[in-house]
């Protein structure tokens, strides 16, 4: 099994990221399956402050970083959002659904030079200098997962993930025995934390959450 890494937290400051990061073949994942069931409504269609809805103000600031993108998702809806845009794509998540580890597994390649970076469509202040602050602290030790860190705990949904053994491997075997815990899967691989800024980790699942937003954009 391999070694999970021990390095320290990274601290990254968004403000110094830049464009030019020799990313190779890095591309996005964007998940945005699932039943929504605390929220009580498709969080992929909440209407956002930026204007449209949480899936395309996510796709509006991955526009920039210029990666391909790859929306899964198990609502056929959002195939509808994603139609016409340049370099998004649509996977169409298979039932049953069992989280977002399974999805993720759809997308990650058994070759060693995809590497991903996922994110989840209920992080609705997630901004493209947040995304380019994750990516230049991977592009220092591309081998390695990136896994962003709110100051308090691992936000695993939101890394960049190496493609090929030891990273898809683990993963289809934990799949295999019905273990859908992503933090057991990052025990299998060698990652390191990414510090990013709290406020833009915020994982909105519940009414509270949304409330809380719509307070600060009222």
């Amino acid at each position: 099994m391999p070694v999970t890494s021990t390095l320290s937290v990274v601290v990254v400051r968004p403000q110094l990221a830049s464009n030019d990061m020799g990313h190779g073949r890095l591309s996005t994942c964007l998940l945005c399956g699932g039943m929504s069931r605390r929220m009580g409504t498709d969080k992929a269609l909440i209407p956002h402050p930026r204007g449209g809805v949480w899936l395309t103000a996510l796709l509006d600031q991955l526009c920039a970083l210029a990666l391909p993108v790859v929306v899964v998702s198990g609502h056929e809806i959002h195939a509808a959002l994603v139609r016409g845009r340049d370099g998004v794509s649509f996977l169409q998540e298979p039932v049953p659904w069992n989280g977002p580890l399974q999805a993720f597994a759809q997308v990650l390649s058994p070759t060693s030079d995809q590497p991903l970076m996922v994110l989840p469509v209920d992080m609705p202040r997630l901004t493209t200098t947040v995304l380019q602050g994750l990516i230049k602290a991977w592009s220092r030790e591309p081998e390695v997962a990136a896994v962003a860190h709110d100051g308090e705990r691992l936000q695993p949904l939101l890394g960049i993930y190496p493609s090929g053994p030891p990273f898809q491997s683990t993963l289809t075997n934990q799949l295999k025995g019905d273990h859908w815990s992503w933090h057991a899967w990052l025990d299998c691989i060698p990652h390191q934390p990414v510090a990013l800024p709290a406020e833009a980790l915020l994982n909105a699942n519940c009414p509270e959450d949304l409330a809380a937003l719509s307070d600060e954009h009222s």
